[in-house]
């Protein structure tokens, strides 16, 4: 475990595409708690042409190679999401800690032994729901009991992609459920946990043709508070989220998974409850999971209070049902 003092926590990322950049970049310019040092490909090429670009030390052919490196004491997992349960395996087979792009894995099977091997050795495994470490979503979420119980809640992510390539492939878990319908999930799930709320199990209504991935996505809660929670490869979606309460609302601003502006919309806010929350990032914001990655290896933590491993599982459970259930 990093321990106090040690320094700043020295992260290799596995897979050099467009999210390890914005990763690299984020922690590199931005982090207070740690520093990417090496990237691992499986082209030697590749990897040395991404140190290169962003200036690291270290450029690996092969993640067993980053595996074996005693310069990097955790990896952040950023190739395609059918490759993660394998990989994050690889990794904390070698002792690494783990933090793994969004879905962590697709199936609530593969996440159960993969924490159960991190507890066995003593390494701390979360998935990079990054929404759930911005300073103003954990403003809202800590402050959020002091509210009258919510009534619903209402968000979607949307954006129109070209038509090819992975989200698109049946065989690499592609559509948009795995894709982008995991935010929206994990804001309900965090909201019910935040509030002591069990959570009921969503209808899902999918748009996709047999034997294609899933276009669009509906998730419809009835209880513990109701919500309509929406995800789309091939549509823009509303950009902002809403929560409602009896006399009251919010909206989450703007790209609400990347939450920066909380306005309080109606009704009379508890004197404790500030009229907005407005705490902008610098960059992408990756560097708070970094950083939230770090503190909790600093109290020696195998388990998060932000991206706890029971909210991932309950997620993985409510998609993976939902794409079996609707045939």
């Amino acid at each position: 475990m990093q321990e106090e003092g040690k320094g700043p926590l020295r992260w290799g990322i596995a897979g050099a595409g467009a999210i390890a950049r914005r990763f690299c970049r984020d922690v590199n310019q931005h982090a207070r708690g740690g520093r990417v040092v090496a990237i691992a490909a499986r082209d030697q090429g590749r990897a040395d042409a991404f140190a290169r670009e962003l200036g690291l030390p270290l450029a690996y052919g092969s993640y067993q190679a980053l595996a074996e490196s005693p310069e990097v004491e955790a990896v952040y997992v950023a190739v395609i999401h059918p490759e993660h349960a394998a990989l994050i395996r690889q990794m904390l087979l070698a002792g690494k800690h783990v933090l793994v792009e969004k879905p962590a894995v697709t199936r609530v099977a593969d996440w159960d032994a993969l924490v159960a091997l991190a507890h066995e050795r003593g390494l701390l495994l979360l998935e990079a729901m990054k929404v759930m470490c911005f300073p103003a979503m954990r403003a809202l979420l800590q402050r959020l009991p002091l509210l009258p119980a919510p009534r619903s809640l209402r968000a979607a992510f949307g954006s129109a992609q070209p038509p090819v390539g992975k989200l698109f492939d049946p065989a690499l878990d592609g559509g948009a459920a795995w894709d982008v319908g995991v935010y929206p999930l994990w804001l309900y799930a965090a909201l019910c946990d935040r509030l002591g709320l069990a959570c009921g199990v969503p209808e899902v209504t999918l748009a996709r043709a047999s034997g294609e991935v899933d276009l669009a996505a509906s998730f419809t809660f009835h209880y513990p508070f109701s919500a309509e929670l929406g995800a789309s490869i091939t549509e823009e979606l509303d950009r902002d989220a809403w929560l409602e309460g009896e006399d009251w609302s919010l909206v989450i601003e703007g790209k609400w998974w990347n939450p920066q502006h909380i306005r309080w919309q109606g009704g009379g806010a508890p004197v404790a409850w500030p009229a907005d929350i407005y705490l902008p990032v610098e960059g992408g914001g990756m560097q708070h999971e970094a950083d939230h990655f770090a503190d909790c290896l600093r109290h020696r933590l195998l388990d998060s209070p932000w991206l706890p491993h029971a909210l991932t599982r309950r997620v993985l459970g409510w998609v993976e049902g939902g794409l079996k259930g609707a045939g």
